[in-house]
């Protein structure tokens, strides 16, 4: 973390928001202030401290995102979440990423404690086995974008774009083998107008109304 001055004008408050940035990686200012509860010019302020003691980069936005802040490997070792990979920019998950770590504050608030697809990924890695992802194949798995700890994990799947009815079956039976194995207890897609029709035909042909919820994105 960097010394002197500038580490001395870092607050609490902005690492506990550096470390949400950290969990998603990349996220558009807009979501930062939702999840701080801060007007434009208190954002403003945060990000620019932020940025100067090098804890984030600030990119311009991907369509319509606006501005993001992208958590720099010395942003992760000053929340200490060094275990997390370091965030590279990628502007075709772009607005993925953004609409995931908007809908995990909305989990947040109603349901408790949410993983990120990156803090996923981490605790698997550390434990050396696929405790959340679903099994497609012995050597390939499919990590959730966010999981909901309770004392039966949920599955949360971000859809946007129209997946092929041969893909979604075979991801949604990936999943029925994962609650089979107490992996998680439920899955919910949530889904853009464009994606939840094939998404709920999908549920329908495997028949996976007990276990897998679709609801759409507000």
């Amino acid at each position: 973390m960097p010394g002197g001055k500038r580490t001395d004008r870092i607050s609490e408050r902005d690492l506990e928001v550096l470390e949400f940035v950290a969990r998603f990686g990349t996220v558009p200012r807009e979501v930062v202030a939702l999840w701080a509860g801060t007007g434009k010019a208190v954002t403003a302020a945060r990000e620019r401290r932020l940025r100067l003691a090098g804890l984030v980069e600030v990119l311009p936005g991907v369509g319509d995102t606006g501005r993001l802040i992208l958590c720099t490997r010395e942003g992760l070792r000053a929340v200490f979440r060094g275990e997390l990979p370091v965030p590279r920019f990628s502007p075709g998950t772009v607005r993925h990423t953004a609409i995931v770590a908007r809908l995990a504050i909305d989990l947040e608030r109603s349901s408790g404690v949410v993983l990120s697809e990156r803090e996923i990924f981490s605790r698997e890695k550390a434990a050396r086995q696929r405790i959340f992802s679903a099994a497609m194949s012995p050597r390939r798995f499919h990590r959730p974008d966010l999981i909901v700890l309770a004392d039966q994990a949920e599955a949360i799947e971000v859809e946007l774009t129209s997946k092929s009815a041969f893909r979604l079956d075979r991801i949604l039976r990936a999943w029925r083998g994962a609650i089979l194995e107490r992996k998680v207890g439920s899955i919910r897609y949530c889904c853009s107008e464009r994606a939840l029709e094939g998404v709920k035909r999908s549920i329908a042909r495997i028949k996976g109304e007990p276990f897998v919820g679709a609801t759409i994105l507000k």
